[in-house]
């Protein structure tokens, strides 16, 4: 109870120490179970401040955490949780073309507000109305529109945060710390490393986004999207918002089985839809009885009545080869039939089969759609060998498949069956251009996995930029960067 008895001094009473508020704070979305020292309630970014300055004065590990929505672990520790959710959840600014929020502002909230404005922040995790935005950067969250619209990433044009040491910093094109000036200085030397040393396609939360903070120009803000906090503690953040779209429809295609639909994603994607997600059988049929059978969902948004022409063409061109399910272009029939879709990680959170439940690891690989059917076909193949129970969804029109097998964590041999499991598709995954952590972020399951991914060049330049951000390692550690 001494660091919670120390940091009573600092949070002004906001501290829980006790073992029930201990153990409530061990668990996230994952299978992974971590109690923490303490957990601190901030109300402003001072006493984040003083919080990382005894973090790192006694060198005991800091991590913040929104609603603990994480499939990894990322916001587990031993350590002092900051728990933004309490206080530090406001709107502080809406504009025409921008947002600025605290990091404890869960998303649905947000989404509410800005709707007034007939404005989005396009980014939609099937946890939207639980995830926070501080969380959806710390992993580039992405979601169901993020095919039409872009990731987290995308959107963030500038942080204010805290660093390892207590201090105050802040990033954007135009203005950024000294700090950021390092960074430059560690970067630019290689960019053409960075440059070829990254997957090519549309999402990626993979490891530090390197490739984004030296894109078209440096973007510092960028290295904090997809960081997990592990590099400081984002205290507001400004993004970018867009008009809602005049008009939408979508429909809903039924295919024979899971390969003949992502078989047809390139063809669809000929047409432009914002949104082209797929709910595979396993999902479905929550009863088990059917063992055939693949949905895709298919939106069409714009500023005309050409979108309507633009799903007419698409569903011509699949004529014969599925059925149109479902068809909708008013407001409330496009909510229930997405309701259905962002359901379905409830579903499967839920499922289990004896002592066996659906397990992440591989979960969240993403290759190139027009590679998309080989990816799955392997995947299949995969399970079929080793006689495992799956289930298998995801972002299709960005090659990103979300499958988990049915496994019983307590037997060791299922364990290894796993580890050994991704690396065969890791393998295949990295070897097509592809990567192993598309928007879950990579926590503590994946953490093991990034030089895999990414080679020991890149990984060097990861470990320079902790050392740069967190000397000392106290910042979230045990992700990205392996504890040195």
């Amino acid at each position: 109870m001494r660091i919670a008895d120390d940091l009573l001094h600092i949070a002004k009473g906001e501290v829980l120490g006790d073992s029930w508020s201990r153990q409530i704070y061990s668990v996230d979305a994952s299978h992974y179970e971590i109690q923490p020292a303490a957990v601190v309630h901030p109300v402003d970014e001072h006493v984040v401040e003083e919080a990382c300055k005894y973090s790192f004065a006694k060198k005991v590990p800091i991590t913040a955490r929104g609603a603990g929505t994480g499939l990894l672990g990322q916001s587990l520790s031993d350590g002092i949780l900051l728990d933004f959710t309490k206080h530090m959840n406001r709107i502080v600014e809406i504009e025409d073309n921008h947002v600025v929020v605290q990091p404890g502002i869960v998303k649905a909230v947000l989404d509410k507000e800005l709707k007034k404005r007939n404005k989005f922040l396009p980014p939609d995790p099937a946890s939207s109305n639980y995830c926070t935005i501080g969380g959806m950067i710390a992993d580039n969250s992405s979601g169901v529109h993020c095919l039409g619209y872009g990731n987290t990433i995308d959107f963030l044009e500038a942080v204010d945060v805290v660093y390892a040491e207590g201090e105050p910093g802040f990033a954007s094109v135009d203005r950024y710390d000294d700090r950021m000036e390092k960074l430059f200085k560690i970067l630019s030397p290689n960019v053409d490393v960075i440059k070829s040393g990254y997957p090519k396609v549309s999402k990626n939360s993979c490891g530090y986004r390197l490739d984004a903070v030296m894109s078209r120009r440096f973007m510092p803000q960028k290295v904090f999207a997809a960081s997990e906090g592990t590099l400081g503690i984002v205290t507001s953040a400004k993004l970018r918002i867009l008009d809602i779209p005049t008009c939408r429809c979508m429909i809903v295609l039924g295919f024979e089985d899971l390969i003949d639909a992502v078989s047809q994603v390139p063809a669809v994607l000929e047409f432009s839809p914002v949104a082209l997600e797929m709910l595979d059988h396993t999902v479905v049929s929550h009863d088990r009885t059917s063992d055939t059978g693949c949905l895709l969902f298919v939106e069409f948004a714009g500023e005309s009545r050409k979108i309507e022409d633009r799903l007419k063409a698409c569903r011509e061109e699949l004529a014969g080869k599925c059925s149109v399910v479902e068809y909708a272009s008013d407001e409330q029939s496009m909510v229930n039939i997405w309701r259905a879709r962002k359901g379905a990680l409830n579903d499967i959170m839920k499922l289990t089969v004896g002592s066996r439940k659906p397990i992440g690891l591989i979960e969240d690989t993403v290759v190139r759609p027009e590679l998309l059917a080989d990816h799955t076909a392997n995947l299949l193949q995969t399970y079929r060998q080793n006689n495992l129970d799956y289930v298998m969804y995801g972002h299709v029109g960005d090659g990103n498949i979300h499958t988990r097998p049915l496994l019983d964590l307590g037997s060791g041999e299922e364990v290894d069956l796993i580890q050994r499991i991704a690396g065969i598709v890791f393998g295949q995954v990295i070897r097509s251009g592809g990567t192993i952590t598309g928007e879950h972020g990579d926590g503590l399951a994946r953490v093991g996995y990034i030089e895999m991914m990414y080679g020991s060049r890149i990984t060097g330049l990861f470990s320079a930029v902790k050392k740069l951000f967190d000397p000392s390692f106290t910042m979230n550690p045990g992700k990205k960067v392996p504890v040195q």
